[in-house]
């Protein structure tokens, strides 16, 4: 730890818990207590919306909150179902504007993807989710882009903070049907064709939560449209019973 870590030790980012100041220690953003309490998505899922697989389904692309979805991405992989204590982080981090939560939360997203075999044969960008400027401008922060810093670094893969742009302050999504939110997301983004030519590349897009999808699919249908080769999705967490109930709900 740096004499900075002495002087200011770090502290859980779940429960607040200091942690006792180690020479030459990794630096730890969740405490052995609590890390059990992360509920991962553990095998097995479906391939496509990254969905815990609860049903008979033999196909493993296509489970039954899914299967008669279009998205406009190839696939979605999530670490963690979005209850208890992840889901009162993110919480946390959005109503509280805790930017170290987030911080420590994409370093155990980014560790993740290392094990799951992410590196950078799979993307030539990775963009997080953009906020609306007002929203941002109110949080301080953008939480998929804190959430996908340590992601670049880790696997070595390009950050593009401004690929895409929100343009749009859209209606909460909440409460929406699968239908409902996809049209509450029309025209609300906008690619960054001065900056970036994403002809042929991949992308690799992040955020926070994954309820019914919407937002990534629109997001990857502006890519696709836009010359990317193929776009893939990664979030931290996937609103389990959400997403469940919202698929059905059209």
């Amino acid at each position: 730890m740096s004499l900075l870590d002495w002087i200011y030790p770090p502290r859980c980012i779940s429960c607040r818990t200091i942690f006792t100041p180690l020479h030459n220690a990794p630096h730890r953003w969740i405490c052995d207590n609590c890390k059990p309490l992360l509920i991962t998505i553990a095998s097995p899922f479906c391939l496509r919306c990254g969905h815990p697989k609860t049903s008979n389904t033999s196909n493993p692309y296509a489970c039954l909150s899914c299967q008669s979805r279009q998205f406009h991405f190839e696939s979605h992989r999530a670490a963690f179902v979005y209850d208890g204590v992840v889901r009162d982080m993110i919480h946390h981090i959005k109503f509280q504007n805790d930017r170290q939560a987030a911080q420590g939360l994409g370093q155990v997203l980014a560790e993740a993807a290392h094990e799951w075999g992410f590196n950078t044969s799979y993307a030539d960008y990775i963009v997080p989710i953009p906020l609306h400027p007002s929203k941002k401008r109110t949080r301080g922060f953008n939480q998929a882009a804190i959430l996908a810093k340590p992601l670049s670094k880790t696997l070595g893969i390009s950050m593009a903070g401004d690929m895409i742009k929100r343009t749009k302050k859209t209606a909460p999504q909440s409460g929406l049907s699968v239908t409902g939110r996809e049209q509450n997301l029309s025209d609300a983004f906008a690619y960054n064709k001065r900056k970036y030519d994403i002809s042929n590349k991949k992308i690799l897009l992040i955020d926070d939560i994954f309820t019914s999808g919407a937002t990534m699919s629109t997001c990857a249908k502006l890519l696709m449209a836009n010359g990317a080769v193929k776009v893939t999705c990664l979030s931290l967490s996937i609103a389990v019973r959400d997403f469940e109930t919202q698929a059905y709900d059209d």
